[in-house]
């Protein structure tokens, strides 16, 4: 017994055109995000430059640092989905356990963070690292499928 594949329903004009506007009007949205997302990269390393002019805080440059780190990624993601209209859940992992480890950095007082708040964070570490670890196995499989098969991408 086989799997039919479900047929694909033919878009009526206006179906087709109004999808076409919704897929304008998304990726108009996306590449304003990502011209955002740099104008600020600009401004945080402007930030930056003057915490490290005026009176270096070593937690305050940290902190630029690793926002600078995160908002290029932003940037590097939302970049991929304007050129391919998809983003891999290992891209999204790694800007999550960045952010997570930029929020566990830059918190100095553990004092004031629950207990809960503590584990959860961890819980989240874990699900980010397991998604990455799956997704690279998952690259690896396809790559190495590819190669024994002799498929061109």
């Amino acid at each position: 017994m086989s799997i039919m594949p479900k047929p694909q329903k033919e878009l009526t004009p206006l179906e087709s055109t109004a999808l076409k506007w919704m897929n304008f009007a998304f990726d108009l949205v996306v590449i304003l995000l990502a011209l955002l997302t740099m104008v600020y990269v600009l401004y945080t390393i402007y930030e930056l430059t003057n915490i490290m002019l005026h009176g270096f805080d070593v937690e305050e440059a940290l902190h630029q640092f690793l926002l600078v780190i995160i908002l290029l990624e932003l940037f590097e993601l939302l970049t991929l989905y304007i050129k391919e209209h998809h983003v891999s859940m290992r891209r999204v992992a790694e800007l999550g356990v960045v952010a997570i480890v930029r929020k566990l950095v830059i918190t100095v007082d553990y004092k004031t963070l629950g207990w809960d708040i503590l584990i959860g964070m961890a819980a989240l570490i874990f699900v980010l690292g397991w998604i990455y670890v799956q997704e690279r196995r998952r690259i690896s499989e396809e790559e190495k499928f590819i190669v024994e098969h002799e498929l061109d991408r």
